[in-house]
């Protein structure tokens, strides 16, 4: 056996130490750069009892943060959230199979606001043992018959009443020959229709009144939200008189588009009881519709379903105050912000979340109580996709490189971003590439982006702290969508996660 020499001994292990040192610093480097580079969000499955149809119709927290799961047709659950989803213990509030419930309302731990086909119903558990013991008819809501005549809501209005948005009948359905409320022949026509009372609008009920209409001109409105103002924001989705998915600011007395709920406006026939909308001319119809808030590129978002503003306080993320969008037909989460221009409100969408786990046929959201989780709740639609079940959507912290804001000036676009952008990046308006495009108001079933043109801003200017870009356009107008895709734009090398957002402009600004 050979013997090393005091010299070569200690040159051997000066080495491995060297060697061994070097490691560490090498995997101490690597654990940073993967924990620099974790995504901010991450879904994790929640797994719903065995017997259950996880067809999502509502989701909500009770004051002492159970989760609350209204499913379509298994009933009522509940469950204390764990960290491990895997871990939640479930129980039968309600174990009725309720009329394809497609909203709800939390009131208490004991007592709950439903909303399904038929009816408006107050479930309560009047002794505390967490299962509900009476079923109140608080509303009857009108129906034909057909699959397609679903609720969204109830919303609070914030002074005891609420919101229910009713959806039209399809022509892929049929029409019972007993109805429940009054009928009209005149509105059984069309692709979708309101062959009987207030089906196609929001509807307002509270103890004193009732059931009231409150505004006309929907479709299929699968989600209704009031924001943080009080402002009421409810989505439509594309078909017939929807050349694409839109999503309004809602007030009362107005008419959003689709005429076949006109036959239940008593202004409207006063002069002419069996006055068909759909013989109108566009160009009237046109006239009387209020216009969408925001117009979703069809590509963005492909059937819209429930709203929800982030009102976390930065819990979630950095987009307190904005609203998200779920969507019923494909795995994604849409971002929204909105701003008031000249006395209308309109704004900007981008994609907040898809795929990386997320399932299709997101239909209803809940932030948990502590604001660091988004619940989501698929159901399934056979035109959307057989996907259903509960997700999260969890808040790991970290940095998020996103579009912050995007607000209209009388010559462009003022463009926050959540971090400071590396300069040399997006310098050049080559980076901001722009298509402005129109949908035109049709009884078609969808429709193209019409009036489409490429173009980039003629100015680039940022701020001192690279958190804001002003983009300055040759020409600004009115009944536009610009859609922009950012190029190129990285923040510490982080590139942007989303890099197009798309702005309706109604109104210019001033």
């Amino acid at each position: 056996m050979k013997t090393l020499s005091l010299f070569q001994f200690t040159a051997v292990t000066s080495f491995w130490f060297t060697a061994l040192a070097g490691s560490q610093v090498a995997l101490a480097a690597a654990s940073a750069s993967e924990a620099a580079a974790a995504p901010p969000y991450q879904v994790q499955e929640i797994q719903m009892p065995k017997g259950i149809a996880p067809e999502i119709g509502g989701l909500g927290f009770t004051p002492s943060g159970k989760l609350v799961v209204l499913t379509r047709r298994s009933g009522i659950l509940t469950a204390v959230p764990t960290p491990d989803p895997a871990q939640m213990q479930w129980t039968r509030f309600s174990d009725q199979s309720l009329h394809n419930g497609n909203g709800l309302f939390v009131v208490s731990d004991r007592e709950m606001l439903v909303s399904q086909m038929p009816e408006l119903t107050r479930v309560i558990d009047h002794d505390g043992d967490g299962i509900a013991d009476e079923y109140r008819t608080e509303a009857s809501f009108n129906l034909s018959g057909a699959y397609h005549e679903v609720t969204a809501g109830p919303v609070p209005d914030g002074a005891g009443g609420f919101y229910i948005a009713l959806n039209t009948a399809s022509h892929s359905g049929f029409t019972f020959e007993h109805t429940r409320g009054r009928f009209s022949e005149v509105s059984r026509r069309g692709r979708n229709f309101a062959s009987v009372e207030h089906r196609g609008w929001v509807m307002h009920w509270d103890v004193k009144t009732g059931l009231t209409p409150w505004a006309k001109g929907f479709r299929s409105p699968n989600g209704i939200q009031c924001g943080p103002d009080g402002a009421i924001w409810v989505t439509d989705n594309q078909g017939d008189f929807r050349t694409t998915n839109p999503l309004y600011h809602v007030r009362q007395g107005l008419f959003y588009g689709h005429p076949s709920s006109l036959v239940w406006d008593p202004e409207y026939i006063k002069n002419e009881p069996k006055r068909d909308p759909l013989k109108q001319p566009m160009a009237e119809l046109d006239a009387m519709r209020t216009p969408a808030a925001v117009l979703f590129p069809y590509g963005f978002s492909r059937s819209p379903a429930e709203p929800l503003f982030d009102l976390t306080g930065g819990k979630f993320g950095p987009f307190a105050g904005q609203m998200l969008v779920a969507d019923a037909a494909a795995p994604r989460i849409i971002r929204v912000m909105l701003e008031e221009v000249d006395g209308v409100r309109q704004g900007a969408c981008v994609d907040f979340y898809s795929n990386n786990g997320l399932r299709n046929g997101s239909n209803r959201m809940a932030f948990s109580p502590d604001g660091t989780e988004l619940y989501v709740g698929q159901t399934m639609r056979e035109w959307a996709g057989a996907m259903e079940g509960l997700q999260r959507i969890k808040f790991n912290g970290g940095r998020v490189f996103e579009v912050l804001g995007m607000h209209l000036v009388k010559d462009g676009f003022e463009i926050e971003f959540t971090q400071p952008v590396d300069v040399g990046s997006g310098d050049k308006p080559e980076s901001f590439s722009t298509e402005t495009y129109w949908y035109e108001y049709s009884s078609s079933y969808g429709g193209p982006e019409t009036r489409a043109q490429m173009t980039k801003p003629s100015a680039v200017r940022w701020s001192a702290d690279r958190r804001k870009v002003a983009l300055v356009y040759p020409q600004m107008m009115a009944q536009r969508v610009m859609r922009l895709t950012f190029s190129g734009l990285k923040s510490e090398a982080q590139p942007l996660a989303h890099s197009i957002a798309a702005y309706t402009i109604n109104k210019l600004a001033k």
